[in-house]
């Protein structure tokens, strides 16, 4: 491989894990600028905020599983996953976090990005920075979520009845 497009990958590597940290920053900052209400009660739909926290948290620990297929050499399942089934696998998911403390899910969350970086850590910087690459295109995925959720509450908290689509067609969850 010619220095340059190492040199590239590396590049495009930053910037995506810098898009992570931009996106994961943002959407923390907008939780925290709720008010104790919101962390229960219904705030978007039928999800309080512990639920979206919840939510991302459970997609971010898919992604962390499929990064660890990838390395084992197996097709990760979450490229199978069947968009019709994406309600269902979402609301299943909330309830099954339901009965946590906020502060516990938000551990989760926390926790679960720590994972993510940790197994990133572990792939050449042309898996990661390469458009294509599975564990490129999961991060952009993971970025696209976060942007999106934190959307969704900044809204909320401005009052807003909608939400302007902010990831590509099949990027979100």
């Amino acid at each position: 491989m010619p220095e340059d497009d190492t040199r590239s990958f590396a590049d495009d590597r930053r910037r995506l894990l810098g898009e992570l940290e931009l996106e994961r920053n943002q959407l923390l900052r907008n939780i925290e600028t709720c008010r104790i209400r919101d962390i229960e009660r219904p705030m978007i739909d039928e999800w309080s905020l512990k639920d979206i926290i919840g939510h991302v948290a459970s997609w971010e620990a898919e992604v962390v599983s499929a990064l660890r297929d990838v390395q084992e050499g197996r097709r990760p399942a979450i490229l199978d996953f069947e968009e019709e089934r994406t309600d269902a696998w979402n609301q299943d998911h909330v309830e099954r976090k339901r009965s946590l403390t906020f502060w516990s899910v938000l551990e989760q969350l926390k926790a679960g990005r720590d994972r993510l970086l940790a197994i990133v850590g572990e792939f050449d910087d042309a898996a990661i920075g390469e458009e294509g690459r599975v564990p490129n295109q999961l991060l952009q995925v993971v970025a696209n979520h976060d942007r999106e959720h934190w959307h969704v509450i900044a809204a909320y908290l401005a009052g807003m009845a909608g939400v302007r689509e902010s990831t590509p067609a099949g990027g979100g969850s």
